[in-house]
């Protein structure tokens, strides 16, 4: 792969995690509105309704037809399942029962999880400048969270559960996301495999919607401009556009690779904070979200030479 599709794909990676960075201060805005359930699921209904139309463009142009037989949708069962819907659901009782801060550091697991579950499911390896990568954005991400690190309370009985339940979403989550690998390898387009996952998670989540938390179209578009924008964004914003692009890179990258990107998710949550809720920004997240970039880019766009340039100088030195 030539080195500008790489630094391409680096730059999707960094509007990727930027774009799924606004769903932390989005739902902050609108959560006072709306109850946790809409928060997670109506967004996900009404991104499936805004692309599965998009889809069924692609695949008139591609001249296929929707993959509806078990021997094609049986793919998306796991993935619209456990990889949005009990993740959604865990995601939004897990913040119920637990404190942010807490939340801040149980979700970065996720690329651990990940690194663990691609080396079963995909045989993938990690070499010394992915360690090391995971190392400096490990670091990174501790510099730009002191906040919640000091905040945190992880072990406490109050908050136990509530951690545990989180700890579980981020066990979905990175599962989703190296199956959607698996997906993309069996040659499924990004549309599909948004849109298809997307339609099975959202069945699961009607009964919720009806009978757990009811919605109500005519309340919530009384709720005001806010309300509606913030739903629309998740919509298309998290839940549509950065999978449809996440997906895209995953055809070059290894999911170990892409996933250490989500390392950039405190660093954009903070910007945002400053920029929709007036919060202060630090030295230290400045500098904690500069070697964030500098890892990210040693292992999507300059692995390979970093492997070989070390390759030679452990070689010299056993000459």
């Amino acid at each position: 792969m030539i080195k500008s599709q790489k630094t391409l794909d680096w730059g999707l990676l960094v509007i990727i995690n930027f774009l799924w960075g606004t769903q932390v201060p989005v739902i902050r805005l609108i959560g006072d509105r709306l109850g946790p359930i809409t928060v997670a699921f109506v967004p996900l209904v009404l991104s499936t309704l805004i692309f599965l139309p998009i889809l069924w463009m692609e695949n008139k142009k591609r001249g296929v037809k929707f993959r509806w037989k078990w021997n094609d949708i049986k793919y998306f069962i796991l993935s619209g399942t456990v990889g949005i819907f009990i993740m959604q659901y865990a995601y939004t009782l897990g913040s119920q029962k637990t404190i942010a801060a807490n939340a801040g550091i149980i979700t970065l697991t996720i690329p651990v999880l990940v690194a663990i579950m691609a080396s079963f499911m995909l045989n993938e390896k990690l070499n010394f400048v992915r360690i090391a990568s995971f190392i400096l954005a490990l670091l990174g991400v501790l510099m730009t969270s002191v906040s919640d690190i000091k905040g945190a309370d992880l072990f406490h009985g109050q908050y136990f559960l509530g951690n545990m339940i989180f700890l579980f979403a981020c066990l979905c989550c990175a599962f989703y996301n190296t199956y959607c690998k698996l997906l993309v390898d069996k040659k499924f387009t990004e549309l599909e495999i948004l849109v298809y996952s997307s339609i099975i998670g959202s069945i699961a989540s009607i009964p919720l919607l009806i009978w757990v938390e009811p919605f109500h179209f005519k309340e919530f578009i009384q709720l005001g401009n806010i309300a509606v924008y913030g739903i629309l964004e998740l919509s298309v914003f998290v839940y549509g556009i950065p999978a449809l692009l996440f997906f895209y890179v995953l055809k070059r990258m290894d999911v170990t690779q892409a996933i250490l990107g989500s390392y950039l998710f405190p660093f954009f949550i903070g910007l945002m904070g400053i920029v929709l809720l007036n919060e202060k920004i630090s030295l230290l997240m400045v500098v904690g979200g500069s070697i964030i970039f500098v890892s990210t880019l040693m292992v999507t766009v300059y692995e390979n030479d970093l492997l070989l340039f070390f390759k030679k100088l452990f070689s010299k030195k056993h000459e």
